[in-house]
């Protein structure tokens, strides 16, 4: 299993700014990503979590700081967490705060669900990355621990705080005084989740900057925020019910489909960029889909289907077919034809 879901870009900008700190190169950071530095500035915009493992691999290269994603939760403030960071800050305790947490921290990062469990006195967080290769999240995994621990000390002024355990997912590596340094408490390595355990007294404990007008005006922030996020995550659907729509016409572009969508060109193809797509990728991948529908119609010649795909002659469809399925249309309907075959007998 692959890692999914995305990661703010205010987030990002804390990565980058603490990999910039330990000697990483910024341009080189950003290029990367593919992102220019006044868009970090967005609050709606995020990054997949495939990118965020790449942006981490070539920061740790760079700075040779294995523990990158504990220096990142160490410097997490408000402004790292967009308006839900202030929502928590404002919050009247910890449990108010983990409800809000629950509802608007997939603004802040959606590849993991946050849950609390809680058992007698004991109270057990939550919040796992998972990826099939473990080591590769683990500088994210870091960066999430050390951030719901040292954040929830930094906006209760509670110094002595104390856990009772925390685990994580990927092997133990070598540098494990930094988390000792971050926790006070000897982590448990290749478990099943990633998880702080703490007394449930800490639950109730009054955040240092409670301020109900404050914590309000931040709420109505985060829900709006949260509301262009599910906006924008439509936008793949949208894009590709247009094509769909306008393949057969041959008017399935750009131009054509952004004036349908009632945006630019421009804003268009930057929406898909945040999003990990391009205008291209998601016309290959309507194109592959209705090619498959197509020769299920054997009413339909391969030639028709070419032309209805907007591809020039058949060759071309070919050659696109073959390279997402390794045969030829001709050869994939043949073997779909004896499946059908073999099912009746």
């Amino acid at each position: 299993m692959r890692g999914r879901g995305y990661i703010a870009y205010s987030l990002i900008k804390t990565i980058i700014d603490v990999a910039e700190e330990g000697g990483a190169n910024r341009a080189s950071l950003l290029g990367l990503i593919g992102l220019e530095e006044t868009a970090l500035n967005d609050v709606t915009s995020r990054l997949s979590l495939e990118r965020v493992i790449e942006l981490f691999q070539l920061a740790i290269a760079q700075t040779v700081a294995p523990d990158l994603g504990l220096q990142v939760g160490q410097r997490i403030r408000p402004g790292s967490l967009n308006a839900l960071g202030y929502a928590l800050m404002s919050s009247d305790n910890l449990s108010e705060a983990f409800t809000l947490h629950k509802s608007f921290g997939g603004t802040i990062a959606d590849c993991a669900e946050l849950a609390l469990n809680i058992e007698g006195n004991k109270a057990c967080v939550s919040f796992t990355v998972q990826h099939e290769k473990a080591d590769l999240v683990r500088p994210i995994n870091d960066m999430f621990m050390s951030t719901f621990w040292l954040y929830a000390q930094w906006i209760t002024r509670v110094v002595d705080a104390e856990l009772l355990g925390v685990s994580f997912t990927h092997p133990e590596p070598q540098h494990t005084q930094k988390y000792l340094d971050v926790f006070h408490v000897a982590p448990d390595f290749a478990s099943d989740r990633c998880t702080l355990s703490f007394d449930t007294k800490y639950l109730d404990a009054s955040l240092h900057q409670a301020d109900q007008g404050m914590n309000s005006l931040m709420k109505s922030k985060a829900e709006s925020v949260k509301l262009n996020i599910k906006a924008s995550a439509n936008l793949y659907a949208s894009v590709a019910h247009q094509i769909r729509l306008l393949m057969p016409k041959q008017r399935a572009t750009l131009t054509i489909v952004a004036k349908q969508l009632n945006m630019s060109e421009r804003s268009l193809s930057r929406r898909l960029k945040e999003e990990g797509y391009s205008f291209k990728s998601v016309l290959l991948n309507v194109r592959e889909s209705l090619a498959l529908e197509n020769l299920r119609d054997l009413n339909l010649s391969v030639t028709d289907i070419a032309k209805k795909l907007g591809y020039r002659d058949y060759s071309s469809f070919s050659h696109a077919f073959r390279g997402w399925t390794g045969y030829s249309p001709s050869e994939y309907r043949e073997k779909m034809e004896k499946g059908r075959d073999s099912e009746e007998k």
